[in-house]
């Protein structure tokens, strides 16, 4: 079985992962201003989900 790895969701993933890290570590409160600690975890949140769903995307299994 032979896998392709496509590049752009790859990028994607681990840009949201990098977004997600910043978040965690409390750098992106330097850059952008969350009213509530509950908007940043949801932000969190979805930057995580959006990091797997294209880690997931970025493999495609090739046809013999």
């Amino acid at each position: 079985m032979k896998v392709q790895l496509n590049i752009f969701p790859f990028i994607g993933a681990l840009a949201a992962l990098v977004i997600t890290i910043l978040i965690g570590n409390g750098t992106a409160q330097e850059h952008v201003h969350f009213a509530d600690p509950l908007n940043e975890m949801a932000t969190a949140f979805m930057a995580i989900m959006l990091a797997v769903g294209c880690l997931i995307c970025s493999f495609e299994k090739l046809k013999k």
